[in-house]
């Protein structure tokens, strides 16, 4: 046992921390290579037509900035009374405004983040600008930087996505309609009919 926890321990019996148990999310090496190849098959070849480059395979994050991050996001939940229901990660790509290493330009990467319970639903959350009268989602903080975040549940994800076909129908309604309002044609349809007369 580490002088660490010997001392909290001694000053605090009843507060032991658990003993780590074997994850029951551990995959079998079976899972491992049906995922690697069907992700073989589908991703690479498909987005090195779309933009010329094999994307990012692997982010690999320091095992120690990791703990740390998952013990300080511990330590804000609880000074907060928010509890944590799980991480995230999310993928983005840097940019030039996100890295200083030209290689990494135009690449995917993960960000992560805590969810919590938010009316009943499990979401994404900002847990530095939260407190305990108002869990601010991660949603609320991106609107702020004109982001619209879809991803938190299936119900918003679907409503975007009717959102975006609507905004392409609209899109595509008011070329047709510039188009014939600013064009001329050869067709012509001002004649007389037969029958009636």
């Amino acid at each position: 046992m580490s002088i660490l926890k010997s001392i909290c321990k001694f000053f605090c019996p009843d507060c032991s921390t658990p003993e780590p148990t074997k994850p029951e999310t551990l995959l079998s090496y079976k899972e491992i290579v049906s995922m690697l190849t069907a992700y073989d098959k589908t991703r690479p070849e498909t987005h090195h037509k779309m933009f010329g480059f094999e994307d990012s395979r692997v982010n690999t994050f320091n095992f120690a900035d990791v703990k740390n991050y998952l013990a300080y996001a511990e330590k804000l939940a609880d000074e907060k009374g928010i509890k944590l229901t799980g991480i995230s990660f999310v993928k983005g790509v840097y940019t030039q405004d996100t890295t200083k290493d030209k290689e990494y330009m135009n690449h995917e990467n993960l960000m992560y983040l805590p969810k919590a319970m938010v009316n009943g639903e499990e979401v994404l959350i900002d847990l530095v600008n939260s407190t305990k009268e108002k869990i601010v989602t991660f949603k609320e903080r991106l609107g702020r930087y004109g982001y619209n975040w879809n991803y938190d549940n299936a119900k918003d994800f679907k409503a975007n996505e009717a959102a975006k076909q609507q905004e392409k129908q609209e899109v595509k309604s008011a070329k047709m309609s510039l188009l014939a309002e600013d064009s001329e044609s050869f067709v012509a349809n001002f004649s007389h009919i037969s029958p009636p007369h």
